[in-house]
């Protein structure tokens, strides 16, 4: 009966100790390796946007004729001709008419766009530069922008002010804004182009 009792411990001390000796040398490697188990970093559910362009999205400005953009003032012999906002760009042509007369006059442009993003958009910069002036009537164009840090949910109004003597001759005269905010640690780009064209 003595010989029983003492072989049943022997079995229990056989499966007992090695499960020690495991658990034991589980919690050595755990102590030594605990850095290099850490994850450092913040979990996040915000989209990421890849590429260049700035993710944002247009208003109609001018509900009555469904268009994106509006202006301060109207000069004789210029009307609307087309426009289109695709991808990153949004493009404005207006028409010069045969009989335009000359003068100098300025117009401002106003398109707007709103984040709709989870992310905000920061340090909002713009460059304007002249693409097309074949006959020298465009003086000057120029760009700004009302925010330079956007919050999600917030709108941004886009201002291009063209100087121009027109007159009806076949030059075009077009300027091209590039906007720039970074998002997400990235600058993102949108560009702004209007054009006059017989």
């Amino acid at each position: 009966m003595k010989k029983k009792k003492m072989n049943t411990r022997l079995k229990i001390n056989f499966l007992f100790i090695p499960i020690l000796v495991f658990i034991i040398f589980l919690s050595i490697a755990y102590a030594l390796f605990n850095d290099s188990l850490n994850i450092n970093g913040v979990a996040t559910t915000i989209e990421y946007y890849e590429g260049e362009k700035l993710p944002v999205s247009a208003v109609i400005r001018d509900s009555s004729n469904n268009r994106y953009y509006t202006q301060d003032t109207t000069k004789n012999g210029l009307s609307f001709a087309s426009e289109s906002w695709q991808d990153d760009t949004y493009s404005l042509n207006m028409k010069k008419a045969f009989a335009t007369s000359g003068g100098e006059y300025t117009i401002n442009y106003t398109i707007t766009f709103t984040n709709n993003t989870e992310a905000t958009f920061s340090s909002g910069e713009v460059v304007t530069e002249i693409t097309s002036n074949t006959g020298s009537m465009l003086k000057g164009a120029s760009t700004t922008i009302s925010k330079s840090e956007v919050k999600p949910g917030e709108s941004v109004d886009i201002t291009m002010t063209f100087h121009v003597n027109v007159s009806w001759r076949y030059y075009i005269e077009e300027a091209k804004a590039t906007i720039s905010y970074n998002v997400q640690g990235k600058k993102r780009y949108m560009y702004f182009i209007v054009k006059y064209s017989t």
